[in-house]
């Protein structure tokens, strides 16, 4: 009997605890559902917020990648210079950078992402103000930017032998091993005038290493032109010269192996073609002419 009593005394205390613990799960799911609601509404208009950043750094981005587009596609033809190129707006980004940002368990990509947007929508800023300085620039000095471009042969054509080397890499003719010719050969006989290819100011001139008699000229708006070889210069540091103007004469001084000249145009500190400014004075024929002349043995 007197066990029978205490089941059922076990019994009524089992079943009344476990009703205050429906009766607590209860009352606190009552109490703390507008915390939970509240939490979730805060929640729903972050990530709403997020959404809006996107779409405004993407809208921004598109604006300013058709800004680009106009400037290479429409303003530089138009002004006949050449893309601008910055390194350093195709570096990739540093992870360490946005390391911090991704300690959210929830947000944290979305944080690193929109970083990540953002510092690319600044480089494409930048790149964008810097170019369009650059074509304000030279549409205010059109006039004087079509006077310094390098653009006529630095020799008299008829003089012209044969293209001796092209630019690009070859085998050099003196030293015997592949290197990148900077410039191009004209093969022409001693004691032919070179002229100046654009107006400019005489940065150099005098013996230089390789080069025998040697000219450089900075024509402003990034272009510069050098002239190897030489027999005589007629020019000096800091003289201003005229396009056509005579400068020196064809010679065979330096590391050569003919009478020729060398002849570099470099824009921004880097080297480019010559021939893609030679055909600015040529028509239809003379350029046609001037591509029979090159042929693989140049190209070596």
């Amino acid at each position: 009997m007197r066990s029978s009593k205490l089941v059922r005394i076990a019994t009524k205390l089992g079943i009344s605890l476990l009703i205050a613990v429906v009766l607590n799960i209860l009352i606190t799911s009552i109490t703390e559902s507008p915390k939970m609601s509240k939490m979730l509404e805060e929640r729903h208009q972050l990530e709403d917020k997020f959404l809006v950043l996107e779409q405004k750094i993407a809208s921004a981005q598109r604006t300013v990648d058709e800004i680009i587009v106009r400037d290479h596609q429409i303003y530089r033809p138009l002004l006949d210079i050449d893309t601008l190129y910055i390194p350093e707006i195709y570096a990739e980004y540093n992870d360490s950078k946005y390391a911090s940002l991704i300690s959210d368990e929830i947000y944290g990509d979305k944080i690193k992402q929109a970083w990540l947007d953002i510092d690319q929508l600044t480089r494409s800023m930048y790149y964008a103000s810097r170019s369009l300085d650059d074509t304000q620039l030279l549409a205010e000095n059109k006039e004087e930017y079509t006077l310094v471009i390098p653009a006529i042969w630095p020799i008299d054509r008829t003089k012209l032998r044969k293209i001796s080397s092209l630019y690009g890499w070859r085998v050099h003719p003196r030293y015997g091993y592949r290197r990148m010719h900077e410039g191009i050969d004209l093969a022409a006989p001693i004691g032919t005038d070179v002229y100046a290819t654009g107006d400019a100011v005489v940065v150099k001139a005098g013996w230089q290493a390789g080069y025998g008699k040697y000219i450089e000229l900075n024509h402003g708006f990034g272009y510069r032109t050098r002239y190897g070889h030489m027999s005589e210069i007629y020019v000096k540091a800091g003289d201003s010269v005229r396009r056509g103007q005579t400068i020196a004469k064809v010679g065979n001084t330096g590391v050569s192996t003919g009478p020729h000249l060398h002849y570099e145009v470099r824009f921004r500190g880097d080297h480019v073609n010559p021939i893609n400014y030679f055909n600015k004075d040529m028509d239809t024929t003379a350029y046609r002419d001037l591509m029979n002349q090159i042929n693989p043995d140049n190209s070596k």
